[in-house]
Order: structure tokens, then sequence, then C-alpha cells
């Protein structure tokens, strides 16, 4: 699902126009990147979390000219999910 599609479902769902709905996600996924962008996680309880975590320097061969870089750190923004149903936190699901 796109931002399109889930400007319209959140219309359909919510009886907004699809331009109150635009600005309602707007204003949501905004808020979602000024705070990460804060170095500060975001916990949607029954949904999941976004948390920064830092990306350590590594060492790797170049393809190009077969040298070895050095790439350096940075900070990712990783997603992790809350298990919606119980039946996915079951061993043969994990399989």
């Amino acid at each position: 699902m796109n931002k399109k599609q889930l400007v319209k479902v959140l219309s359909q769902e919510t009886g907004l126009t699809l331009a109150e709905s635009n600005g309602y996600l707007n204003s949501v996924l905004g808020i979602l990147t000024k705070t990460l962008q804060k170095d500060e996680d975001v916990f949607l309880r029954g949904f999941g979390s976004f948390m920064i975590k830092d990306r350590k320097e590594r060492r790797t061969m170049s393809l190009n000219t077969k040298k070895m870089i050095t790439i350096p750190g940075k900070k990712v923004v990783k997603f992790r999910t809350q298990i919606l149903d119980g039946s996915t936190n079951s061993k043969s699901a994990r399989r």
C-alpha cells in the first residue's frame, strides 16, 4: 500500500475528505520524522516501534577498484513490529 492508497482508505474509514485525510497523515508523518530527528524513539502500542540505531563504521572491498575502503558509521531508523496476532508468535509460524 502506498501513501495515496492509505489516504483513500483513511478517507473512507473516517468520512473525511481526501484533502483532510492527506493533511492528517502528513501531520502524523511530520511528527514522527521530527521526533526521530531528535534521536527520540516512537512507540505505538499495538503497532510497533521506530528506533534510532547507530550503524558502526565498517571496512569492505570496493567492487570497482578491489581496494579496501571504510564506510563511515551513521544513524538509521529501525522498525520493530508488535505481534498483532497471537498465531504469528507460534514456533511453526517462525519457520
